[in-house]
């Protein structure tokens, strides 16, 4: 990375190799004098402005003297005594750390100049990618709300969604993707207010200092491992958390039926959720759960420990629920105020947080007893019921006015608050549970928060499919939230929030929410805040069939989420990728948000409207192949299809080998050379394809990982060009495949049996062959056109893999 500094330009051009990655125009950076602050409430929004008094751009600059890696441009306004400096410090030949300051009281302005084709991707995680022009604040608050019907007709109106446009979010932070060769970040808690146009960035702190680093690389693979080595790798999450999460209310006996009825139709699942642990609050309308006093309520769960034990024994784990707000008037509350633990203003007297008309006190989460405090009070007691998570909700609602323990006002620590909170959790499970066996997700966020949520979804979504908050808002919601370091994302299945004009979710909702869902490293259902009229997984035959399907399917998918996971892990990129991480060539990909690539080998494309006859999805450079109809489609191009209502566009890119899991045998045989006595017939041996939960049956029916993972299944795309492929193994050790296209006329292969429960698997893979291969060993099959070498590594295990190809 080098810097060139334009005098007569007044420019500041930082190169990445030959080219320029970033032109900061040094004259359009000024000292802010900010003018009087006004807050106005609405809802669980605040609406901040702050004219600004006066605007001091600078027009003069001197450079220090060059250190190694290191040099210092001081910029002035001549006729004040205003000033800034860049302290720019080469950390190595592809991170740049720029500190920013100005010499008095005020906020810091700072400009780039863009090409028109320049694409910058992030900002945290919206539910609109964004796009110039657009205005915009790096602030942690509520996500927007939909206005049902209305938000189609009013969609260019500035309060749609409600109340403040597309861009709130629950983790907006100043991290972004350039498609010029770069990301970057502010290490800034203070809001950052954006104003992006298409030949022009400008990014006001409201602080007097910021740090911005850059990084560089030649893709943007490269750039996020990058990224992330300087970061930090996502935490990461146990094997079950990757398996379907059933949500369970209104008591003790509903969650056992729930989980009775899951195992007992092959439904797969890991997890059973009891939002509700607290108590509730229903009519026939609506359901929320009241009050927030972080106790078990003994009339809806009477025996919770008796739950948690017989959930574990089914291959279940139980996660609950917590917020930093306390309802006035309980007893935690009390305990609260006893022990000077709430935020205060700065008369020293406790904060209301209004939640939907409910008063509550706030953890001050800067005090130094708010860990041991809430360690004390909230979680070791839940731990000690059979918890094995929870939720980590809200930590959006700090009021600017508070002033904090550790001397910070709100509007400096209000960014800050949902890592602080956040903190306490991985603090504690870490202690409690140091081999990692636990997860806790949320919903808000800032930079770092991926180091410590294994898990974050994207909040309260509407139960329709409006473009303001509904489905379609989900994919760039998921999208967005990677390039920070979310890889663990999820979504409410069908949707949460039924609000105002919003009706609740029907039956199509549900289905094209649960086939996105399906796909997503972590796919868990919620019953929404609409639950006694919404539409559910159960809610009929037809619906339940396809969902068991969806579930299914995921569950499969267990080993390329774990190979996908270690890659996370180690080099920094996520299980679900934006087109353009793929394929950084076509400039295709850099605007598409309504499809992703699940690693690097599936492609997923859902249906995201009410209508489904004309949807359309790009299919880049490569042959596809379908994985419902084994159709091969040669891309690039655009493609249109009706696509009916059970069904999720989603293709294999050639050559690729899917690495899935097929249950156990139906029968105790295990097949040899004899099983295939003729091309025309097949075995009689025969997977079952189901596994029912990650977790370890101890007690009931089903079939666990441990079981399953004595045989692995790889569904190969066939090839005339030679190829190689490795997965890590989901218990150990890495698999080498090598494919070699033979030179003579093809050949049929042996045929074995599809999986008994088969519809969630990949079509007209129409040859089979079962092998065992031993750890450090070599093993060949000849495929139709070409020959298969595996090689398991040393430390990996003996077990069997079933090869499909067709």
């Amino acid at each position: 990375m080098t810097i060139d500094w334009d005098v007569k330009d007044s420019t500041l051009e930082i190169r990445y190799g030959q080219e320029p990655i970033m032109c900061l125009a040094l004259n359009e950076c000024a000292h802010i004098t900010p003018g009087p602050l006004s807050i106005k409430h609405i809802m669980a929004w605040d609406i901040v402005r702050m004219p600004f008094a006066q605007i001091h751009d600078m027009n003069s600059w001197t450079r220090s003297g060059k250190s190694t890696g290191q040099e210092i441009i001081y910029l002035y306004h001549q006729d004040t005594r205003y000033s800034m400096s860049f302290k720019l410090t080469l950390i190595n030949p592809w991170h740049l750390e720029l500190e920013i300051t100005t010499s008095a009281a005020g906020f810091l302005r700072i400009t780039w100049h863009t090409p028109s084709e320049e694409l910058w991707q992030g900002f945290g995680e919206h539910t609109h990618s964004i796009r110039p022009p657009a205005q915009f604040d790096s602030w942690v608050e509520e996500g927007p709300v939909g206005l049902g019907w209305l938000s189609g007709w009013l969609k260019k109106a500035p309060f749609v969604p409600f109340p403040k446009g597309p861009y709130p979010s629950y983790a907006s932070m100043p991290l972004w993707l350039s498609s010029a060769g770069y990301s970057a970040w502010f290490t800034s808690f203070e809001r950052i207010r954006w104003n992006l146009t298409h030949t022009k960035r400008q990014a006001t702190i409201w602080s007097t200092m910021t740090t911005l680093h850059i990084i560089t690389g030649q893709t943007p693979k490269d750039i996020f491992s990058r990224q992330f080595s300087v970061l930090g790798p996502p935490a990461s999450v146990p094997s079950w958390a990757l398996a379907p999460w059933n949500d369970s209310i209104r008591g003790q006996a509903r969650a056992t039926r729930l989980a009775h009825f899951l195992r007992s139709h092959r439904i797969p699942s890991s997890v059973i959720w009891i939002e509700d642990w607290m108590g509730s609050n229903e009519n026939r309308r609506r359901f929320w759960m009241r009050p927030l006093k972080h106790t078990v309520d003994t009339e809806l769960y009477p025996h919770l420990p008796q739950l948690a034990r017989t959930l574990h024994e089914q291959g279940f784990r139980l996660l609950g629920y917590f917020c930093p707000e306390i309802t006035y008037g309980t007893d935690l509350y009390r305990q609260a105020l006893n022990d000077d633990i709430l935020v205060k203003d700065s008369k020293a007297e406790v904060m209301a947080i209004n939640i939907l008309g409910i008063r509550h006190g706030q953890i001050d989460v800067t005090h130094e007893n708010a860990m041991a405090w809430t360690h004390r009070y909230l979680l070791s007691p839940a731990l000690a019921l059979g918890f094995d998570g929870w939720m980590v909700d809200f930590g959006e609602y700090l009021p600017l006015e508070a002033q904090l323990a550790d001397g910070t006002s709100g509007h400096i620590s209000h960014n800050r608050y949902p890592l602080l909170w956040q903190k306490i959790h991985r603090a504690f499970w870490e202690q409690q549970r140091p081999d990692g066996n636990f997860v806790f997700f949320v919903r808000s966020g800032w930079i770092g928060s991926h180091l410590l949520a294994p898990v974050i979804w994207g909040g309260d979504s509407d139960t329709d499919f409006s473009e303001a908050d509904g489905l379609p808002t989900v994919i760039p919601e998921a999208l967005s939230a990677q390039i920070s370091g979310f890889f663990y994302w999820a979504t409410d299945i069908g949707g949460y929030m039924t609000f105002g004009l919003t009706r609740p979710r029907s039956r199509a909702l549900f289905l094209r929410w649960l086939e996105v869902a399906s796909l997503l490293p972590v796919m868990r259902t919620h019953h929404g805040t609409a639950a006694p009229r919404n539409w559910h997984f159960d809610s009929d035959a037809e619906t339940l069939a396809i969902y068991a399907q969806y579930a299914r399917l995921h569950t499969s998918l267990y080993p390329y989420f774990y190979h996908l996971s270690k890659v996370a892990t180690d080099q920094g990129l996520p299980l679900i990728r934006p087109m353009y991480l793929e394929f950084p060539a076509d400039r295709i990909c850099w605007g598409l948000d309504r499809q992703f690539m699940l690693g690097e080998g599936i492609l997923v494309a859902p249906v995201l409207t009410r209508k489904s006859s004309h949807h359309r999805f790009y299919l880049p450079e490569g042959r596809w192949r379908c994985w419902w109809s084994g159709e091969i489609i040669e891309g690039p191009k655009w493609v249109e299809r009706s696509v009916p209502l059970d069904r999720l566009p989603l293709f294999i890119r050639h050559p690729f080998v899917v690495p899935l899991l097929e249950g156990v045998p139906l029968t105790d045989s295990v097949p040899t050379e004899d099983t295939f006595s003729s091309p025309s017939e097949r075995g009689s041996w025969q997977m079952e394809g189901i596994v029912d939960s990650l977790a370890r049956i101890t007690t009931g029916p089903g079939v666990d990982l441990h079981q399953a993972l004595d045989y692995l299944a790889l569904y190969v795309f066939v090839s005339k060009t030679s190829w190689q492929q490795q997965i890590t193994l989901p218990d150990g050790g890495i698999l080498d495949l090598q494919y070699q296209p033979l030179s003579k006329e093809a050949r049929p292969g042996p045929l074995l049996s599809p999986p008994h429960f088969a519809s969630h698997f990949p079509k007209h893979y129409t040859f089979a062959k079962a092998i065992t291969v031993a750890p450090d060993m070599t093993e060949t099959i000849q495929l139709t056109e070409g020959i298969l070498t595996l090689h398991p590594s040393a430390d990996s295990r003996r077990r069997q893999y079933i090869v499909r190809w067709g």
